[in-house]
């Protein structure tokens, strides 16, 4: 009985540390979670742009095949391949001694006719002429005019020049070679101003419209922008495509592009204000989407937010955020609401095209 009694007596005093131990231990303050390091950015204000993104060919705003119009040897090149020219520019010569013969001899004949026919008018009314024979002369006259100017046009045929300004392409002949009428010679394109052809999906009927800004860029230019505006719309939809066939007049006056070449299109449908957080402060668990704010004691919290265009970098934010709150960008992969942080600036949080918008005027 004593032993019980003792035992009773031991478990007492063990129960009574054990509740004075806890007792304690609660009354201590409980050990704070490290600060996490983090970096954050403002939400900002900046247009954001409603574009419509298609595919396009370049064309020559004008493009001819360079043709003779008599037979004829040729007697001289006068270009380069490739070759920038202007209007007027002399490219080839065709032997030209029969058509120059020819046409001194419809000068002279002209030049006989025109000297009867002044000395005829001279003697008129008396009896050494009648009006009759006058007004024969004066036909005879006037057709050795327009006979002499027949062979003008045909001398001026041998000598081709450019009709406006542009480049030339392959040459398809050399020099001595006879040609006839409408025989190739070369290409000629105006690439100074290219027109670029397109397709829009008929739901954008309502959008789109001439003097729209156009953004191009090529493969074969990588980052390159080529700026230029919507000149016409065709006037039907294609019914087996349902698309509407839209013409840009292009800024190409380096010469880069080249007509026949592929080409991406941006047309710039509107633009509206946005408010904008970096791309990588945005975490997707299913179909939300959050944000980590800073609050002034330096605790972390997250925000629902939805989403809506994009721009260098940066995600257009429709709901759940004001402009200005700090979000983060860095550190917050294993945050939660309520866990403190230690805010640290670090320029390299943001890439290059992602500061540079920071950094322009709203």
């Amino acid at each position: 009985m004593l032993r019980v009694i003792a035992g009773l007596a031991v478990i007492a005093v063990l129960a009574a540390a054990g509740w004075w131990w806890l007792s304690d231990g609660e009354s201590a303050a409980a050990p704070q979670r490290p600060a996490t390091t983090v970096n954050v950015v403002p939400a900002i204000s900046r247009p954001l742009s409603d574009n419509l993104e298609v595919v396009g060919t370049a064309r020559a705003t004008r493009a001819i095949v360079l043709v003779t119009q008599v037979d004829g040897r040729v007697d001289k090149i006068h270009f380069q391949e490739s070759q920038e020219v202007e209007a007027g520019d002399l490219l080839v010569t065709l032997d030209d001694r029969a058509a120059r013969a020819e046409t001194d001899r419809t000068r002279a004949d002209y030049q006989r006719a025109l000297s009867d026919y002044q000395r005829a008018s001279r003697l008129v009314g008396g009896s050494a002429i009648s009006e009759a024979e006058v007004a024969n002369l004066k036909t005879t006259m006037e057709s050795a005019r327009a006979t002499m100017e027949s062979s003008r046009v045909a001398l001026d045929d041998h000598y081709l020049r450019a009709p406006f300004d542009g480049v030339v392409g392959l040459r398809q002949v050399d020099e001595g070679a006879f040609l006839q009428v409408g025989a190739p010679i070369t290409t000629l394109d105006s690439v100074r101003n290219l027109e670029v052809n397109f397709q829009v999906p008929e739901r954008y009927l309502s959008e789109i419209r001439p003097n729209l800004t156009v953004e191009v860029t090529s493969d074969a230019y990588p980052g390159k922008v080529f700026r230029g505006r919507i000149a016409m719309l065709d006037s039907r939809v294609e019914a087996a495509s349902r698309s509407l066939t839209v013409k840009a007049l292009l800024d190409n006056a380096d010469s880069l592009l080249r007509p026949g070449q592929f080409l991406q299109v941006s047309v710039l449908l509107a633009e509206h204000p946005a408010l904008l957080v970096p791309e990588q402060a945005v975490i997707s668990q299913g179909a939300q989407s959050y944000v980590f704010t800073v609050s002034n004691d330096d605790v972390a919290e997250r925000l629902p937010v939805s989403l809506g265009g994009r721009r260098d970098g940066w995600v257009e934010i429709t709901a759940g955020l004001d402009q200005g709150q700090p979000v983060i960008v860095n550190g917050h992969s294993r945050l939660g609401s309520g866990a403190p942080v230690k805010v640290v600036d670090d320029e390299g949080a943001l890439m290059p095209a992602q500061r540079a918008l920071l950094e322009e005027p709203a």
